[in-house]
């Protein structure tokens, strides 16, 4: 089984001078927001970097599971050979105003990581979203950092710091 993610305690981002960003955490979000939101998502937004060093963004289908994305795709497409080279990534929601940024190490699935059960909640999880008859989430996030923010304004910004796994 994966390892489960444990979810820090939330703090204000790091203040940015001219930004309305919380100062203490009277206006933070809970994790509740982050689960919800990525979990409603219908796609989502990788950004990759090539091994020559150009980024490179796309949106793919995926599952929120286990407070984790997970995600599918070809080995052939341009995002998944930038994380077999360089496995940092970061994803998030396409809304520009409920926001969620994850930041961490893109994983592949392993045979041996889960057992038939789990596969098959992955799969049917990942089937009953999309309305298809095949397809995994064979990658997965490993989160590193959790930015959210609710509104326009920037005065909900939340950030959660995992430790290196």
């Amino acid at each position: 089984m994966l390892a489960e993610v444990r979810i820090p305690p939330a703090g204000p981002a790091k203040k940015v001078p001219g930004y309305q960003m919380p100062e203490n955490s009277a206006n933070l979000l809970s994790w509740d927001f982050v689960a919800e939101h990525m979990a409603a998502s219908q796609f989502y937004w990788l950004a990759t970097v090539s091994a020559a060093g150009q980024p490179h963004a796309v949106p793919v289908w995926g599952i929120w599971y286990e407070n984790r994305l997970h995600f599918e795709g070809s080995m052939h497409t341009a995002w998944a050979r930038h994380l077999v080279h360089n496995p940092r990534i970061s994803a998030h929601l396409p809304n520009g105003e409920q926001v969620v940024i994850v930041e961490g190490i893109a994983r592949i699935i392993e045979d041996t990581e889960l057992d038939d059960q789990a596969w098959q909640r992955l799969d049917g999880a990942f089937q009953a979203k999309y309305h298809v008859d095949t397809g995994s989430p064979y990658w997965y996030i490993q989160p590193r950092k959790v930015l959210a923010w609710n509104g326009a304004e920037l005065t909900t910004m939340t950030r959660w710091v995992f430790p290196e796994a």
